[in-house]
């Protein structure tokens, strides 16, 4: 079964939404175990690109994911920060065990880490709001948005 992923009306224009709603799209449909990971998402992610001024919400409803241009309800987590390395989270390398992100190894592709994220939010290049009171709807969306190598299945 295919992923419901939608752009709501008006986000056509929203690079960044297009982005994301492609990239999850082909990991979802890639593997079962990412297409198992964006079942369990459950909750709305506001994220602010503070330089492009581009701001989406995105809405998972276990399976049903709707990306809205601009603020929509009150999101469960917020992720502010300069759109390069709102990208970057893309690219976290996850480990081989309980797949969760790597904190220091880097991934042959030149991937980012948890240490390369927890660097950011240092210099104060990315703030992440309900990070400690949803820290399980971030690791699946990070798991959702982050590419596998091969073997992984």
């Amino acid at each position: 079964m295919d992923p419901i992923i939608d752009l709501a009306e008006g986000t056509e224009e929203n690079t960044l939404a297009i982005l994301l709603a492609d990239r999850i799209r082909q990991n979802v449909t890639r593997t079962a175990r990412k297409m198992q990971d964006f079942r369990a998402l459950r909750g709305s992610v506001l994220i602010v690109a503070q330089d492009t001024t581009h701001t989406l919400t995105m809405r998972f409803d276990h399976g049903r994911l709707t990306i809205h241009d601009g603020t929509v309800g009150i999101p469960s987590v917020t992720l502010c920060g300069d759109e390069a390395v709102l990208r970057r989270l893309a690219n976290v390398g996850l480990s081989r065990w309980l797949r969760l992100p790597k904190v220091f190894m880097r991934t042959a592709e030149g991937g980012a880490t948890l240490w390369d994220i927890a660097r950011a939010m240092a210099d104060e290049k990315l703030t992440i709001y309900g990070l400690l009171s949803h820290p399980r709807l971030l690791v699946f969306l990070v798991r959702v948005l982050s590419e596998e190598g091969p073997g992984w299945g």
